[in-house]
């Protein structure tokens, strides 16, 4: 068999994934067959050289951000997102994809070793860290970890310790929103060094009380 023959073949093999691929994410799979073919992957290619597995990863992200680019717009700006593949994650044989939105913020990321796909607002990140700069008496932190409640504030008993505000990032994603929740805790945090009564719900934790801000508008 020429050359010719073969390489035309593989290109024909690989427009017929890539229509597959198109499909699959025109229906919204596109984090679900990520996950898929990088499975797949790896179990076809048990026992080869990683370096050779990682190479076929890469160019199978690199056919999917092709058909991303191609067929998948935010649906609150309809506006294509920006696909960014992600190689060398801390986690030994770790790869991921990350979809954001230029104009709203909104991002999306998945990995092989994680079991559920992240969401949060790169703006709301980008405005916690703005107002952590600006803020002196108390620590503010984006957080994706698991919290009781849209934002907490925790003030510790020792006035010495800098209270901190932490936002839930799974639950708030405009960047005003973010701003609500800074301004609040200093004014709560005023409260509580004036010795005044603070209204929120709160409970005590360790060498302080957690405050919930679920309720801020």
């Amino acid at each position: 068999m020429s050359q010719v023959i073969v390489e035309s073949e593989i290109s024909q093999a690989l427009q017929d994934y890539k229509q597959l691929a198109e499909r699959l994410v025109r229906k919204g799979s596109v984090f679900s067959l990520f996950k898929l073919q990088t499975e797949l992957i790896r179990k076809h290619s048990s026992g080869d050289d990683e370096e050779l597995v990682q190479e076929m990863i890469f160019d199978f992200m690199e056919i999917l951000k092709q058909v991303v680019d191609e067929n998948v717009t935010c649906p609150k700006c309809n506006k294509p997102y920006t696909f960014r593949i992600c190689t060398g994650l801390s986690r030994e044989h770790d790869n991921g994809i990350e979809l954001t939105c230029e104009v709203c913020g909104d991002c999306y990321s998945h990995s092989e070793q994680r079991e559920l796909v992240t969401y949060f607002n790169i703006n709301a990140w980008k405005e916690a860290d703005h107002l952590r700069r600006r803020s002196r008496g108390f620590t503010v932190t984006y957080t994706l970890e698991s919290l009781a409640a849209k934002a907490v504030l925790f003030i510790y008993d020792d006035m010495l310790k800098r209270p901190e505000l932490r936002i839930n990032g799974h639950r708030v994603f405009d960047p005003a929103e973010v701003k609500t929740y800074w301004e609040h805790s200093k004014r709560i945090i005023k409260q509580w060094k004036n010795g005044e009564e603070i209204i929120e719900e709160s409970s005590r934790v360790g060498d302080g009380v957690f405050y919930r801000l679920d309720e801020v508008i």
